[in-house]
């Protein structure tokens, strides 16, 4: 599924700035890119690596940059967890199916643990507060091929924002379906952090882009 724009706008998960001293974190969970999606079913996550993971393998990551381009970028800020909490959908007719996305904001990590703490903090995600974003799919509709569009609702930082996506089908099974996405969006949407254009100290740019790959199984 190449597209689907409705997640992560989470992502907001901009990146702080990192510097030369900061320590790689520790990877956590299972290995890098493994994930497992399961639809429907509440207890169920997907975990991903610390750095790029595995593209065949299910995850959710976003790509932040710097308001001025740096050798680091773009940060990779990998999802731990992730789970399907409601889907109503037929793996053999895609097209009308339905699907709630629970997005845990504070399992999140990149390869600086100071850089994770300030992306945490009130200046930004604010994961005291906000630690979910709710991901609503419906109205999914062919586009050509293996390609949908679908409306993707995105509650996250006490805001919701709904969205036009695309998205592309690589897999369908008899009690599954494996999607893949990629979509731009900005964290601003929701609050995020400062307009970099307007404020001079911020370093994080609003320009994010969501990578993911979701198997997406039937009860």
């Amino acid at each position: 599924m190449k597209k689907l724009s409705i997640w992560v706008v989470f992502a907001f998960a901009t990146m702080g700035c990192k510097k030369p001293e900061d320590k790689p974190a520790a990877a956590a969970g299972s290995a890098a890119g493994s994930a497992v999606v399961l639809a429907g079913s509440a207890g169920s996550a997907g975990s991903a690596g610390s750095a790029a993971p595995d593209p065949n393998a299910d995850h959710i990551t976003v790509l932040a940059r710097h308001k001025v381009a740096k050798p680091i970028d773009p940060v990779h800020i990998n999802f731990e967890t992730f789970k399907v909490v409601k889907a109503d959908f037929d793996p053999k007719k895609v097209e009308g199916d339905k699907a709630t996305i629970e997005l845990d904001l504070s399992s999140f990590h990149t390869d600086s643990d100071k850089r994770d703490g300030h992306v945490k903090s009130p200046a930004y995600l604010d994961i005291g507060k906000f630690a979910t974003a709710t991901i609503d799919i419906d109205h999914v509709k062919l586009k050509s091929g293996a390609t949908y569009t679908a409306d993707a609702k995105v509650s996250a930082h006490g805001m919701s924002k709904t969205y036009p996506v695309t998205f592309d089908v690589l897999e369908t099974k008899d009690n599954s379906v494996k999607i893949k996405a990629t979509q731009d969006f900005t964290r601003l949407d929701f609050g995020v952090g400062t307009d970099p254009t307007k404020d001079a100290e911020q370093q994080v740019a609003s320009e994010l882009t969501v990578e993911m790959v979701l198997t997406l199984a039937k009860i």
